[in-house]
């Protein structure tokens, strides 16, 4: 059992992978396989990143040793050729000594005399310089070489200090000594000072034994101004979000680490001091960071503030293992998931305004007699699209564990982003059908065109968008998801009363127009001998508009064969019969999205107008013929369009029989005459007969 278990365990030699593939598939689910797999890529992932950092490190510390090794080398085969010159200067004294020896064998004692002398006479006139040199050496900034020379001189003149020569030498350098170690604080407590000047300052104040608790504290005090600068010139200087990370990066960061790391070098007994300073300016940057983040405002920079986050997070994270103890990473994993809440608030906002411009761009096009509707509500369907499509981004923070990040961005994702814009879109429906402000004298085409469009979106591209952010995401049902036939429904809702917009203002136009050519006819004074203008021309607008149906949702063109046997009316008693037997027409069914419904919504809206427009005037008897005459006309071009004939033939009688309702002595026209005028041109009649009443 044991030798089993380790053919299944990964970290032991004896791994076999078939056999840990074939556990797997019998063990778990497709899920759970899936599932497996991401956490075997997250740790492949984390592995690699960490393997990438000690490679790094490696790689650096290799460096060193190299240069180092080579400095050392090239020292080394200098002090030979050094020692070399050395041995054979050596070489020739000894020969000159040895020569000399015999001359000056005799004066040997005053010789020795002499030389005493002489090396008195030396240190005093060094003694002598001692100010001048100190005074040379501070000039030049050598500030460790002029606390070494005075420490060596001050223990031999304290012997002599009591001469005045030496005591005035022995005060000189000493005011060059004060001067130098107030130059060491002074320099350690200037925030423009360099970390490498702070480092020498702090080791030169050590060794001379300054009070290592004030030098500790203006350590800290000098380290917080440095920061504090840096944080002012950022939060001035930067002209977007990852400039400012960019500069973060290479001033204030590694300017913290190296804090950090001189500050644990001298005083690491006092460590808790320096986190309590670091914390608080951290937490500075991480607020101004934040601000600039969430301040964001056009979603066109959503690749740069991703960019930005995940360089910011990077380095957060190598903070956490460069300085111990210190660790920013859940406050910024707290700024991920807050400025992916922003980003998708802003794209949400992006997408309306992009869809509200495809349907300006749709808009005029029409006004250009563009006639191709079917390319422009396809045009309006792949806006959505593109703009509510996920991509997946290639970032590290893509790693962390999903409870932290991953599993609440998807549900934003889904729920925050993708179901938000169908009910943004959908909204955007709701103020097309008002016709509020801008959009309230539209092409009614306008109308049709987006409910196309929301109806192919609700029949295909809603339910693969949402189940492609799904799986992208790993996300089930169970996770509180909205379901994808709310979505659809809601915008199958909205197409709905966009068509039925559609038909109501294009048979109010219709109708109107038809109005008007008929209030403004002049008074028959005989027998009517064709179809009305205004009459022909709704017949020929009906056509039009069939056709622009036909060709963006397709369907038969043709005409169909509309003759069926109905009995004609020829008297007002048949028109007051059949009036009482008459189909009742119903102005709320539902629409489909097919060229016979469509129309059939458009032709109610303007028979109904017809027929209101005849129950308010009367009529004489010429004036009931030439209805009769529209009325026959309109019911064989009109039936021709819908979907159930019935409908015209119910609502032409209607119109019919209202008129011989409004007339005293009606009299019809024969059923053979009215073809034959349905098919004569309409007649020239003199304006000076004009009724206000029509007829």
């Amino acid at each position: 059992m044991s030798s089993f278990s380790n053919v299944l365990d990964v970290t032991k030699p004896d791994f076999d992978v078939d056999a840990y593939v074939v556990k797997l598939l019998r063990e778990k689910t497709l899920d759970g396989l899936v599932k497996e797999e991401e956490e075997m890529v997250s740790a492949v992932r984390r592995l690699d990143s960490d393997v990438h950092q000690i490679v790094y490190e490696n790689y650096n510390k290799f460096l060193t040793a190299t240069n180092t090794v080579r400095k050392i080398q090239d020292e080394f085969t200098q002090l030979d050729s050094e020692m070399k010159s050395l041995s054979q200067s050596m070489s020739s004294i000894s020969s000159l000594i040895g020569s000399l020896d015999g001359v000056l064998g005799e004066k040997r004692d005053d010789i020795l005399q002499l030389g005493s002398s002489y090396k008195v006479v030396n240190s005093l006139k060094h003694i002598f310089d001692l100010p001048h040199v100190l005074q040379s050496e501070f000039d030049e900034r050598n500030y460790g070489e002029v606390l070494r020379m005075f420490k060596l001189a001050e223990e031999s003149l304290d012997q002599y200090k009591d001469v005045p020569t030496v005591q005035s030498v022995l005060q000189k350098s000493k005011k060059i000594y004060d001067m130098t170690e107030n130059q060491l604080m002074d320099q350690l407590r200037n925030p423009a000072s360099g970390a490498e000047l702070v480092s020498e300052a702090v080791d030169l104040l050590l060794t001379i034994g300054r009070d290592e608790d004030e030098v500790q504290k203006v350590l800290l005090k000098c380290s917080e101004q440095s920061l504090r600068e840096d944080l002012k010139e950022l939060s001035t200087n930067h002209s977007d979000v990852l400039d400012l990370v960019d500069k973060a990066s290479e001033s204030f960061i590694p300017n913290l680490t190296l804090i950090a790391t001189t500050h644990d070098r001298l005083f690491e007994e006092k460590r808790g001091e320096l986190l309590t300073v670091l914390r608080t300016e951290m937490n500075s940057l991480h607020a101004l960071v934040s601000k600039v983040f969430l301040s964001s405002s056009d979603a066109k920079d959503c690749s740069i503030v991703v960019r930005a986050l995940d360089r910011y997070f990077r380095k957060i994270s190598t903070c956490r293992h460069v300085i111990p103890g210190f660790d920013f990473l859940p406050l910024t994993i707290e700024l991920i998931n807050a400025v992916s809440k922003h980003e998708i608030d802003l794209s949400l906002t992006r997408i309306k305004e992009e869809l509200r411009n495809a349907l300006n761009e749709v808009r005029k096009s029409l006004i250009n007699e563009e006639k191709d509707l079917s390319a422009l509500a396809n045009k309006i369907e792949q806006v959505f699209v593109h703009q509510v499509k996920v991509e997946k981004i290639d970032v590290t923070f893509a790693n962390l564990p999903p409870d932290e990040f991953r599993q609440s961005f998807a549900l934003n994702a889904h729920e925050r982003l993708l179901v938000q814009a169908f009910h943004k879109f959908a909204e955007l429906g709701d103020e097309y059908e008002a016709g509020a402000g801008e959009v309230r004298f539209i092409d009614p085409r306008v109308l049709l065109v987006f409910a196309v469009a929301l109806q192919h979106l609700s029949n295909k591209s809603a339910v693969y968008l949402l189940n492609l952010c799904r799986e992208q995401f790993s996300l089930s049902p169970e996770e509180g998801l909205t379901d994808i036939a709310v979505v659809t429904s809601e915008v199958k809702t909205r197409a709905q009363k966009l068509v039925r917009c559609y038909a109501e203002k294009t048979g109010l136009s219709m109708g109107e127009a038809l109005i008007k050519g008929c209030t403004m006819l002049v008074q028959p004074s005989a027998t009517p001998s064709s179809v009305r203008a205004s009459v022909r021309r709704l017949g020929e607008d009906m056509a039009a508009c069939d056709s622009e149906l036909a060709s963006l949702l397709g369907g038969d063109t043709k005409p169909k064969d509309t003759r069926v046997n109905r009995r004609p009316i020829t008297t007002a008693l048949d028109a007051a019969r059949d009036s009482l037997w008459c189909e009742r027409i119903d102005f709320h069914l539902q629409i489909h999205f097919n060229r016979a419904s469509i129309i059939t919504a458009v032709v109610k809206v303007v028979l109904k107008i017809f027929i209101e427009s005849i129950r308010l005037q009367t009529y004489s008897k010429f004036g009931v013929e030439q209805v009769q005459v529209d009325c026959y006309y309109l019911q064989r071009s009109l039936a021709a369009l819908v979907s159930d004939e019935v409908v015209v033939n119910s609502m032409v009688d209607q119109a019919l029989s209202s008129a011989l309702k409004r007339c005293q002595d009606p009299v019809l026209v024969h059923p053979s005459r009215l073809a034959q005028l349905c098919e004569q041109p309409p007649a020239n009649r003199p304006s000076s007969q004009a009724s206000s009443l029509g007829y």
